[in-house]
């Protein structure tokens, strides 16, 4: 006997309308019927597929590197900001995870990365992940996805549906877990692009990181420019959690294609975090335009 779809979710209005959508743009009888090439998925990363609180995982690896670096030499303790990662100054980092400061932030966090070869940062970034845990759960960051998400992936792939993440993050950073952890390729992760060189180094030709983000950085505005620039169509399907990706979901809206706007809600402080910080205008839109609102504690019977 086949398993009933996404068995993590409750069968609520949620879950009842991911299927009757999937099913309508799939069958060829449907007068919504999408062709398999049109069938694009968008899901955000950081909250949406993984759990982003207290601080953005590649945020907190960043952090910590920087923090290793003002150890080892106390003269960058009193710059910004190594001075906040070595001190775990979690104030004055919480004015700029607001979601119009995040470019200012990750500008900081790479200017300090600049001159790494691109192996050296995935062997750097692979280690943490490898090891580095969650304050609060204490568990490994990368068991912290959310279960009913990479349910709904699996069963849209099961639809053919190309399903992209679509992250404010960095792009080489979401790739290092996306196929272990997503099941989706390296090639379909749209992120935010550091600027690379070709050079020689010690007579070997290699890529090296710059300080400087490839525009537009892709978090807002910056994620349907993306999706078109990557994938050269609209989604038809999106996830996000935050206003960030407002931008993405009108994008979806604006086509001229059936679609479905998902919007993940944090609503579950004892399983997760319960927080609308950062998610006010997304939740306005979609509560005005009749978009489909995920609640973790309602929706999901498990979140990880």
């Amino acid at each position: 006997m086949k398993s009933a779809p996404l068995p993590s979710w409750h069968n609520t209005v949620a879950r009842q309308s991911i299927l009757g959508f999937v099913e309508a743009v799939s069958a060829e009888n449907s007068p919504q019927f999408v062709p398999p090439a049109e069938r694009i998925a968008t899901l955000d990363n950081d909250g949406t597929l993984w759990c982003e609180r207290p601080l953005y995982v590649q945020f907190q690896g960043a952090l910590d590197f920087l923090a290793e670096k003002a150890e080892r030499d106390p003269m960058l303790r009193a710059q910004q900001p190594y001075q906040a990662a070595y001190e775990r100054d979690m104030e004055w980092l919480s004015v700029y995870t607001a979601n119009e400061k995040i470019p200012e932030l990750v500008g900081m966090l790479i200017q300090s990365a600049a001159g790494e070869t691109q192996d050296e940062f995935e062997a750097r970034a692979a280690e943490w992940l490898r090891t580095a845990k969650h304050p609060r759960f204490d568990r490994l960051y990368t068991e912290l996805i959310y279960r009913p998400m990479v349910e709904l992936m699996d069963y849209l792939r099961a639809y053919e549906f190309r399903v992209f993440i679509c992250s404010g993050g960095g792009m080489d950073y979401v790739r290092l877990v996306s196929e272990s952890l997503y099941d989706v390729p390296r090639e379909n992760v749209i992120g935010s692009n550091l600027k690379l060189t070709w050079e020689q180094q010690d007579g070997k030709p290699t890529l090296v990181r710059q300080a400087g983000l490839v525009e537009p950085f892709n978090d807002g505005p910056g994620k349907p420019v993306n999706i078109q620039l990557h994938v050269g169509r609209p989604p038809i399907l999106t996830a996000g959690n935050s206003n960030g990706d407002l931008a993405m979901m009108e994008f979806a809206a604006a086509g001229k294609r059936p679609f479905l706007n998902l919007l993940v809600r944090h609503d579950d402080a004892e399983r997760e975090y319960a927080y609308d910080a950062s998610a006010e205008a997304v939740q306005q839109a979609a509560k005005a335009r009749n978009w489909t609102t995920i609640s973790m504690k309602r929706d999901w019977k498990r979140v990880f």
